[in-house]
């Protein structure tokens, strides 16, 4: 039975893969070839030429910033607090026009720019005109649009209040953000999608109680405003309420009201089956109206198959789905693609050649930009290629199209852009020689991205499985990344960039590199003094961090500083993490490092600390330290306070 369910499965897989290839065949196939008389030129087209001709500075941060080592950003948060910072500029420039009207009275420029005209304020003196009014709707002035059609007292054309409840239904409970604030946009932080917040100004009541009144035309597109509004600001209930209403009158919608009412069905919540005949309903409305499906009207069928728990029915419902894209010989949009990847996702390396298929036929085309979802694509292909099939090459496919054309846009903003490198390194680290992946790691750090702690840790995780000779040339090129974007403060980061040094590249003796990492120790040293000073409160570290800092700092002979840190934990015990003491293995070697130098009080230090904490080993360190090194008698009697006249008499009997 479960062999027979396999087979199953697999044929309608089959089938699925095979009407998703002649969907995109015949999309392609439909397309008509255009040879334009001459080609036409953009205005930035020369400026796009000419960066041809020019290197990138992987070194030098992005293009937005200066080209300054002291006003280089070093974090994520460094990179968007500087651009808004800059961006704050245009902001004050806004706000100064706007309220110093008076002084931009005089006019520069023939014929007139409007965007250095200071935006007008009306009051209830205004004169304003149905014109007036469309020119707000035009540019999407909610409070200003308002204002006016309440001067008017709702005197104006059906079109014009039709234009209006349009623009209050689009924006609703956000403002409209200019198109000039790039940065705003770029790094504008994402919010989950909050039910029901839909605002009810009365304008819209009053608006749409008048329009659906109205012949069926005009109703219906009355009708569909509202319904796309509620859909989009999340309000479902009454959306499917007036959907509904629309359909007991016979008004028929246009394709985005019932687009829009389709991608509702998932906020509905009502299981499986009633969720696929809630979009057969929706099918049967639009076929008895006579309104042709559109590749959004599927796009929102898909994502509601991808809330479909069972794969198999999953598989058939996006199967159907399929097969209507290519009967209405519709193009699929990257949305498209994205709920294809979401229900491929759930078979493993079954489906890594279908995913290989799709990244081919968007190769040979040219994408554009069709809804908000497109911007899901990219970081979804490119989180399927690391984490599920781990395979570089389909990685490869994912950049490559993503740097073609201008299909960088498709990234979105700034978290997009972050997470989808993300991915990206952690692929090329977990598939190449770290040699191939640090040259990756050094064109896109800092230039385009600024790697999480995650990531830092994944890095230097990799290298304890390399050589130490291998391991060595990177340490100071990643202490260095760790120091500017502000890891110290992490201590499994610390944790593993102390190993590498102590353990994993343990330098001969006489080496060099002995100086350099303790160099390195007494840095991760300070700055956890330095917060503590800052925070007024104790940082508290892990035992195995504080005992490599002292290890690497004997072994580059400062033995003051290790005094000084010894010293510290015998007085404030409470720094270590959980009351935790150095470990053992620690301890004796630390020890041994003194002893080999006779450095007697360092010695004492350690003995102090072990003694306080009644860690075991005393006793014997005392004595060896008293057979190997020639101790005055002013140290013995410090040695007899530390460890008792006892184990000192016993190594003295020994002796004799």
């Amino acid at each position: 039975m479960n062999s027979l369910a396999r087979i199953s499965r697999g044929k309608l897989y089959q089938e699925l893969m095979v009407r998703l290839q002649s969907t995109t065949a015949t999309s392609a196939s439909s397309t008509d070839v255009h040879i334009p008389k001459r080609i036409e030129r953009g205005p930035t087209d020369i400026l796009k030429a000419l960066e041809t001709t020019i290197s990138r500075d992987y070194t030098a941060p992005h293009y937005k910033f200066h080209d300054d080592p002291y006003l280089t950003p070093l974090s994520k948060m460094h990179n968007r607090s500087y651009a808004l910072a800059k961006e704050s500029g245009r902001k004050t420039a806004m706000w100064v026009r706007q309220e110093h009207r008076d002084l931009f009275q005089h006019k520069v420029a023939d014929p007139e720019i409007k965007a250095f005209v200071p935006p007008p304020i009306y009051t209830e003196e205004s004169k304003v005109t149905e014109e007036t009014l469309l020119y707000e709707i035009s540019n999407g002035h909610i409070s200003n649009s308002i204002t006016i059609y309440d001067l008017l007292k709702g005197e104006i054309t059906v079109p014009t209040k039709q234009a209006l409840l349009e623009l209050l239904c689009f924006y609703n409970n956000c403002e409209h953000t200019s198109d000039d604030l790039l940065e705003n946009r770029w790094y504008a932080l994402e919010q989950k999608r909050k039910a029901n917040a839909w605002i009810s100004y009365p304008q819209i009541d009053v608006l749409f109680e008048f329009l659906k009144q109205q012949e069926p035309t005009v109703a219906a597109a009355a009708y569909t405003a509202m319904i796309c509004g509620l859909a989009k600001h999340s309000s479902p209930d009454r959306a499917w309420h007036l959907y509904d209403e629309s359909q007991g009158k016979k008004i028929p919608l246009s394709i985005d009201g019932y687009n829009a009412v389709m991608s509702m069905v998932p906020m509905l919540r009502q299981g499986e089956e009633k969720s696929k005949s809630l979009v057969m309903e929706i099918y049967r409305a639009m076929a008895a109206n006579g309104i042709t499906p559109n590749i959004h009207t599927f796009n929102a069928a898909l994502n509601i198959a991808t809330t479909i728990k069972t794969n198999r029915v999953a598989l058939d419902f996006v199967s159907n789905i399929l097969a209507d894209i290519m009967k209405f010989e519709l193009k699929p949009s990257l949305t498209t693609y994205f709920y294809l990847l979401r229900i491929l996702s759930r078979f493993g390396d079954a489906s890594y050649n279908s995913f290989m298929k799709i990244l081919e036929s968007l190769k040979e085309e040219t994408l554009t930009i069709q809804s908000e979802k497109d911007l899901n694509f990219f970081v979804t292909a490119m989180e399927i290629a690391s984490r599920q099939f781990c395979e570089r090459q389909a990685g490869e496919m994912v950049n490559e199209l993503l740097l073609a054309g201008e299909n960088y846009k498709f990234i979105g903003n700034n978290y997009r852009e972050h997470v989808y490198y993300r991915f990206y390194l952690e692929l090329i680290l977990a598939t190449e020689e770290f040699e191939t992946f640090f040259n990756l790691y050094s064109k896109l750090v800092p230039h385009v991205t600024i790697p999480e702690p995650a990531v830092m840790s994944a890095i230097l995780e990799a290298l304890k499985l390399h050589p130490a000779e291998t391991a060595t040339q990177y340490i100071p090129k990643l202490w260095s990344h760790m120091i500017m974007f502000g890891h110290l403060d992490r201590e499994e980061l610390l944790e593993n960039i102390l190993h590498l040094m102590s353990e994993h590249c343990k330098p001969a003796p006489d080496s060099s590199l002995n100086a350099q990492f303790a160099d390195m120790a007494l840095a991760i040293w300070d700055h956890i003094q330095t917060q503590n000073v800052r925070k007024m409160q104790h940082v508290l570290i892990s035992n195995t961090v504080v005992g490599n800092i002292i290890i690497l700092l004997l072994r580059g002979n400062n033995f003051d500083k290790t005094v000084e840190i010894i010293s510290s934990l015998v007085r404030s015990p409470h720094l270590i993490k959980n009351s935790n003491t150095i470990i053992t293995e620690h301890i004796n070697e630390i020890f041994e490092l003194c002893l080999a130098q006779a450095h007697v009080p360092a010695i004492f230090t350690l003995l102090e600390y072990v003694t306080f904490h009644n860690l075991e080993g005393a006793g014997e360190m005392a004595k060896k330290l008293h057979k190997t090194v020639s101790l005055t008698s002013n140290q013995e009697n410090i040695l007899i306070s530390l460890v008792g006249n006892d184990v000192l008499k016993l190594q003295l009997s020994d002796e004799n």
